[in-house]
């Protein structure tokens, strides 16, 4: 899924240095501290996910231990946990973040929608294979384009629901496609698959490092905006926040 993370971190980063150009965030501790907790939650997605590649890798290769097993599977099932995180925290936010920044809803409902979103569809693909390509790469970045220009929000500006219609049909295309070549436990490729697999699994881990890259800018720009001070603030209150949870 590093496509998915990747593109929902650069629709976030978009709108996130918009907030930040008009110093919206600095004179508004609600709205830094919705901004943090959206940006940190997909920095542990990302961290998260670049675990599960390199486990992955392993598991092509053959080199991977009876362990290595074991934490992939709970890694799939925390970056499931992480992914209904995200959707709590940019839900929680959306009406604050929609009024200084409108589109923003629109533009993560592709992605967060609890029905047909993309994310939403990782998880239910994710829950009947923890081992499958469809699971580790889900789609790739061309089917992510064609599935999000297929999106319409409904008409409140505060609202993650899709007009579904022709989203679902592109979509359900899409995951056609990427099944047929689907290999449906990374733990005994065939041998003409690994090369493939191995290449498919450097390309996502780039993905997601240019994903956290970006994660680590938002964090690093909010900071000087906010300041050390309240940013550190803002981290013991969003901890205070999960350990409530």
């Amino acid at each position: 899924m590093g496509e998915l993370l990747s593109t929902v971190v650069q629709i976030v980063n978009s709108y996130v240095a918009r907030l930040l150009d008009r110093r919206l965030v600095s004179q508004d501790a609600k709205v830094a501290a919705e901004v943090l907790a959206v940006v940190v939650t997909l920095q542990e997605l990302c961290i998260t996910g670049d675990r599960i590649l390199a486990l992955a890798g392993s598991m092509v290769s053959g080199t991977a231990r009876a362990d290595d097993l074991t934490e992939f599977a709970a890694l799939v099932r925390r970056q499931s946990t992480l992914v209904d995180e995200l959707r709590s925290r940019v839900k929680s936010s959306r009406a604050l973040l929609a009024t200084v920044e409108v589109e923003f809803a629109f533009a993560v409902a592709p992605f967060l929608d609890g029905k047909s979103g993309l994310l939403t569809l990782w998880q239910q693909q994710a829950a009947l294979s923890e081992y499958s390509t469809s699971t580790l790469f889900f789609l790739p970045a061309a089917s992510v384009t064609r599935a999000v220009a297929a999106s319409r929000p409904a008409p409140s500006a505060v609202s993650l629901d899709l007009d579904r219609t022709d989203f679902v049909l592109v979509v359900a295309d899409e995951v056609r496609s990427v099944r047929r070549q689907e290999v449906r436990d990374i733990r005994n490729p065939a041998d003409d698959e690994r090369d493939r697999l191995q290449r498919d699994i450097t390309d996502a881990r780039a993905a997601l490092d240019t994903a956290r890259a970006l994660c680590n800018q938002l964090v690093t720009a909010t900071q000087q905006t906010v300041g050390a001070e309240a940013i550190a603030q803002l981290r013991r209150t969003l901890a205070g926040r999960d350990q409530r949870r």
